[in-house]
């Protein structure tokens, strides 16, 4: 079963990066400059750091950086308190590794949206799955 939910998965990062341009539209930045990338943060075992990576970074002219989480799930996608913690500390590597002073926020794409719940504050901004097929 694990399989076909990493293939979900994938399929889905691979659909949204196919869609860039209706995720820019979605969070109302379509008129804005924008640059495009991935992040990456390798392991050090000498220093006991994990690796982190972020699929999708959306940095605006503006000096805001979304980044994009990019989650598939069969119905609202619900935040936990170990996922929000692993946000947080992610979020604090990227800042730290590219000493950037730019405004970083955390921005969702998924099927049908982040559940309100105690951990959903930290989402920003939402891009849901419809989204993507918006002209």
């Amino acid at each position: 079963m694990h399989s076909v939910e990493s293939w979900q998965g994938l399929a889905f990062e691979l659909l949204c990066l196919m869609h860039i341009p209706q995720i820019r539209q979605a969070l109302s930045i379509g008129g804005v400059a924008t640059e495009v990338s991935a992040w990456f943060d390798k392991a050090d075992r000498q220093k006991e750091t994990k690796g982190s990576q972020i699929d999708l970074i959306i940095e605006r002219a503006d000096r805001i950086i979304h980044l994009c989480e990019m989650k598939f799930s069969q119905g609202e996608y619900r935040i936990t308190a170990d996922y929000e913690k692993k946000l947080r500390d992610r979020m604090e590597l990227f800042r730290e590794k590219t000493h950037s002073k730019k405004s970083l926020v955390h921005t969702f794409v998924t099927t049908f949206g982040v559940a309100n719940g105690a951990h959903s504050g930290i989402v920003h901004s939402e891009v849901l799955l419809e989204d993507l097929f918006k002209e």
